[in-house]
Formats: structure tokens, sequence, C-alpha cells
């Protein structure tokens, strides 16, 4: 992928060095000294020294990775990770309704800009090597973290405050974590049938009450629901309610531990050597090393040589200029990385479903859309196909054939089922970079369960890191979701990067991606600090917090409270942003549909200084794309099977 690639990685920030570790992982060379007349393609550094020299010289992609943009008034401050994710509102978003706001246990905006910065490192390196352009990069901490607030910015969008909702999910319940017999476990419904079938094994006769007979209902009523639900559990081990979840289709997982990640049989089994050295000599500042956020094969046991595909690209086009990317998914994941690949440049179809994706319908939103399904789908051609039928699968594999890169987040084997198996795609187009996304990966110890980002958040060691009076908590964005995205944007771009030809599959599991980024935090000294209450929210202070200052913060606005105490920075809501004169400068950029209607969208987190990515437009419905009649027939054809 990145292989030839010398980069040198020298600065403070912990997304410097995890940026290194990913760009070796993908091949590249790296040291973090200067050699003596060392060629260095790369240099990844973060503005705490002095970079003009290197930034002006031409000779080097410099990638400077900073908390907040040189323009943003509080620019040139150091700030730390947990001060950024209270002046983002990531803060805010996480924590139970009744209690404070509370610090994700991970490094979220470093890693976030770790990931970001290999992408757009990634991007520049194929620049130079097709046009021989040398840029610099900017990344900003500030701009990663507000790039993960697309669950909360529709309420904002629409003029409401989003409430912290712990462990639960706004629109869907059971959806909570609950006590076990013997420990915690994430229980996940989105469908009246999952309801149905947990009902029906938990036995517990004040469930048929009227008050849970519908969804709407049951949102009204989740605290007595999840007290019943809780009846229940804590009379099962978390193994055993696990397995009788995922027997009847119902997302579910335990709460893992960070201490017990080594035996966790999944992450067991697709990490074995990193799960051997955990278990005889703990998680130290480097295990996280040990295990890697993708796997790359050959896309089929066909090895002919295949001719590289040649597309004028004007100098000044965006770094994916001429790439072509197929995307089949919903929600987050998926859609994030086809996102990213059309700001990059890349002509993105995505594929939707009869009737389109099921995000498109969420509230809030304006003419038919959701303002989520806008955030995560901007810069793509959309196209309904029935992949059910055998005329819509025959134009998926003529979008195929000349295209670059498919990336999907199906359940693992649904794409085979349909017909497109990794030897099909790769008799289709020889050359084609695949990129299948899934909880626990297609080699995965649990073939036949489901996951949602929480579940991946509780057994990756996340929620155990993220606690809230010792209480285990979710990540309030969709944490593994995004990060497991970032992923796979990092590993297309770098083999997108590479003058390889061959086809390519990538293997994303989101579980791996959680575990890397909790065993970095757990190696590392936990940070201290404390979000205080004030009239009218909340600050963040960093290191001891006195009694006096606890009372003094109590009797003063936070904005007073930030102003005079030293280390305490506003933890903002998100609503607050859209009134904030640098998230909208910085974060917030705006879109047109085609009927010439304007959406809120947000700016990509990393500028390339010659060929910048972009964020342009938002799509209207999905073209439909209409079956032929079936030819004449002396007797009737039976349709499709349903997959």
């Amino acid at each position: 992928m990145l292989e030839g690639l010398r980069v040198l990685a020298c600065g403070a920030r912990d997304a410097v060095k995890l940026c290194a570790t990913l760009l070796e992982r993908a091949g590249a060379r790296v040291d973090s000294a200067a050699t003596d007349g060392a060629d260095y393609e790369v240099i990844v550094v973060s503005s705490d020294m002095d970079i003009a020299q290197w930034k002006a010289s031409g000779a080097h992609i410099v990638c400077d990775i900073t908390a907040t943009g040189a323009q943003d008034s509080r620019s040139g401050t150091p700030w730390t990770d947990a001060q950024i994710q209270a002046m983002s509102g990531l803060m805010d978003t996480t924590g139970f309704s009744n209690g404070a706001p509370v610090r994700i246990g991970i490094a979220f905006a470093e890693i976030s800009a770790a990931l970001y910065a290999a992408s757009a490192i990634a991007s520049a390196v194929r620049v130079k090597r097709q046009r021989g352009i040398v840029q610099n990069i900017d990344v900003t901490l500030m701009g990663c973290a507000a790039s993960a607030l697309t669950t909360f910015l529709p309420a904002a969008f629409a003029r409401r405050t989003a409430a912290r909702v712990g462990n639960r999910h706004p629109a869907c319940a059971p959806w909570n974590a609950y006590r076990t017999r013997d420990g915690w476990i994430l229980i996940c419904t989105s469908t009246e049938e999952q309801w149905r079938k947990l009902r029906q094994e938990a036995r517990v006769p004040q469930l048929d009450d009227a008050r849970f007979a519908t969804l709407a209902a049951r949102v009204r009523h989740v605290d007595e629901l999840d007290a019943l639900i809780e009846t229940w559990t804590t009379t099962l081990a978390t193994d055993d309610c696990t397995r009788l979840c995922e027997r009847i289709g119902v997302a579910a997982g335990p709460i893992v531990g960070i201490a017990e990640l080594h035996g966790e049989p999944n992450f067991r089994m697709r990490h074995a050597q990193a799960a051997r050295a955990i278990e005889s000599n703990g998680i130290g500042a480097h295990t996280y090393r040990q295990v890697s956020i993708f796997e790359t094969f050959a896309l089929s046991e066909a090895r002919d040589v295949v001719k590289p595909q040649t597309r004028k690209i004007d100098d000044h086009a965006a770094p994916l200029a001429g790439v072509k990317v197929i995307e089949i998914g919903q929600y987050t994941t998926a859609p994030l990385v086809g996102k990213h690949l059309a700001a990059l440049g890349a002509q993105v179809v995505k594929i939707e479903p009869p009737d389109g994706e099921v995000a498109r319908s969420w509230q809030p939103g304006q003419g038919g859309t959701s303002y989520f399904f806008a955030l995560n789908n901007t810069d793509k051609q959309t196209i309904e196909l029935d992949l059910k039928h055998e005329a819509d699968r025959a134009h998926l594999r003529a979008l195929l054939k000349d295209a670059d890169v498919l990336v999907e987040n199906l359940r693992p084997g649904a794409l085979a089922k349909l017909g497109f198996t990794r030897e099909t795609l790769g008799a289709i187009n020889p050359r084609l970079v695949y990129c299948s996304i899934s909880g626990f990966g297609i080699a995965s110890a649990y073939p036949s369960r489901p996951a949602f980002d929480t579940v991946i958040q509780a057994m990756g060691g996340l929620m155990d890191l993220t606690r809230s009076d010792g209480a285990p908590v979710k990540i309030g964005a969709s944490g593994a979701d995004i990060l497991g995205g970032q992923a796979a944007l990092f590993a297309i771009v770098a083999r997108l990067a590479s003058p390889a030809t061959e086809g390519t599959f990538i293997e994303i599991s989101m579980q791996d991606v959680a575990a890397w980024c909790a065993l970095f935090a757990a190696g590392q000294d936990a940070p201290r600090g404390e979000a205080l209450a004030c009239l009218d929210g909340h600050v963040w202070i960093e290191g001891e917090v006195s009694d006096a200052e606890r009372a003094r913060c109590i009797t003063l606005p936070k904005a007073a409270a930030a102003a005079s105490i030293a280390g305490a920075v506003a933890v903002m809501r998100v609503d607050e942003l859209l009134e904030d004169r640098d998230f909208l400068a910085d974060v917030l950029s705006a879109a047109r549909d085609a009927n010439g209607a304007f959406w809120p969208v947000l700016k990509v987190p990393y500028r390339l200084s010659r060929t910048p990515a972009s964020v342009r437009a938002v799509p209207g419905a999905p073209e439909s794309v209409r079956r032929a009649p079936p030819a004449p027939a002396r007797a009737p054809v039976p349709e499709d099977r349903p997959v």
C-alpha cells in the first residue's frame, strides 16, 4: 500500500504518534527523529514546534495536527483531548440524563484526528505520485470531534436540545445496558419482531401490558420497561443471556472490562498473539500496536496481470478525481466512507433499497429527507435497486465492471448470498478494491450475531473506560461506527495511493477498531479532571478539583466559571455550537440539493492546500432503475426467493 514511503513523525500530540502507527501499518517506514540527509516524503507534526521552514520548503508533504484551526479565536493553545471534547459538544452528549457530562474514556479527538490525518496523507501521496504535486495538510481536533456529532446536530438544526440518553436509544426500546447475575449486558431491539421474541423469552407477565404494545409507547414508558427487563436479566449469567439473544436474532453483548478483553472469544480468535501478551504481561503503552484495525487479502485466487485504468486528470482536481466508488450500506459506517471519498473527488454511486434508505425518513429534516441522511451522504449519486431481483443484480454487475472501489456494511455473507462473492467480484472486475465493514469481522467467533454500535462499544472495551459515577456508559456519538468508518476510509485511500493494480479485499471489524482504541487508552496514564455544575450547565476542569472550586462553580454561569478558574473550559451543548462563531466559520458549511434548497452540512476536518476536499451537494431521491419486463414464456417464471 504505502511501501517505499518515508515518514518523519515528531510532535507532542497522541494524534501524531497514532497517525505514524497507521502509516507504518500500511507499509510506510516511519522515523521519530530526523536523520541527516534523510529524504522524507511526509512529515507529520503538531505545531507545538517550529514547522514554518518545512511547510515553506515544498520538498515534503507536511501534515500539521492542531487543536483548533489557525483562524479560530482559541488557536495557539495546546488544548487537551478532554478540553476539545468539552468545547466541541462531544462531552455533553455522553452520560446519563440525570447526571453530569462525562469525559469519553479514550482520547476520541486525538484518535479521530490521527485517522483523518492518515487518510489525508494517503490522498496527498496519491496526488504526488500521479501528478508530482507536493502540498501541506492541516487537521484540527476540533473539526474531527465536531464531525462525530451527526446524530445530535439534526436536533440543533431544528432548534431543539438533544438530551443525554446514557446507554439508551432515543427512538428504540428496549435498548439499554442491563445488570445480569454476574455483570452487564447490552440489549438492543430495533423491530417489533425482535421485541416480540424478547418478550416471549423473558416471560415477565407485565411486559404484555398495553404500555409496551407499540414502539412509541415503549419509548414513553421506558423507565418502567427497563426495570421489568432487568428483573429478567438479573436471573441469568451474562453469557447465557447473550447466547439466548443471539439465538432469537436480537443484538446483545456483554460489557467487557478492558482487563478481561484478552479473554473475549472474538478478540482472542482474531488477535491470539495480543491476547496471550496481555494475559502474560498486562496492558502496556505499546500493546495496542499488536492489534490491526484492518486486514487486506487478494480479492480472488486469480492472479491475472491487470492493466491499470488511465483517466485524464486535471492537476488541480481533488485527490480522488477519476475514481469510481460503489457504496452499499446504511446509517453511519459505509455512508461515512462514501461521503469522504466523494469529498476527496471520487464519483460515488450509492445503492439504496426500494423506497430508499431507512435513515432518509428520520426526523427532523426538510423536504422529506432527514438532516442525518444529508450529513452522511453528501455528493453522492443515489440509485434504487432491489438486489433480490436478477435484473437489478445485473445492473449492479454492470456498475462494478468499471468501478475502482466497492464498500459495504451489510451483515457478513449477505452480499455473497446475493451472488457477489469475492471470487465473483474478482471475475467481474479483477482490479476492484472491495471493503467490507462489519461488527465482528468476516472470520468471527460470532458468525450469526447481529451488532449495533452500542454492542461493539460494550464488547470492545470502550464502555468500560467511559464511566459515570462508576457505571459504564457508551460514547454519546456513535463512536464504534464512526471510528470503524474512519479506519475503512484510511485503508481504502492507502490502497488507492499504491501503484498495485490487482484486486484487493479489505476487512474491517469494528470490534478490532474499538479494541485498538481502548488498548491505546489503557496503556497511557489516565487523565484527571471533572465536569462541575454551574448555573446554566457545566465546565470541565483539568487535574485535581477542589471543594472550593466546586462551591464556586455552582454560583456562576459556565462562561464566567471558565474565565475565572484556571484550566476550566465551558462544556458546550450541541445546540449552543450554532451560535459559536468559530464553529460556524471552521466546521459548519452549506450545500444545495437538486431543487436548490440549502442544507447545513459539515466541512471535512482536513485541509489539503493544493487539491482540497470539498462538500458541495445533498442528494435527492434515489434514481429508480426500471427493470425490463420479462420475456414471453410458455410457463410462468417463479419469483426469486427472498434472501
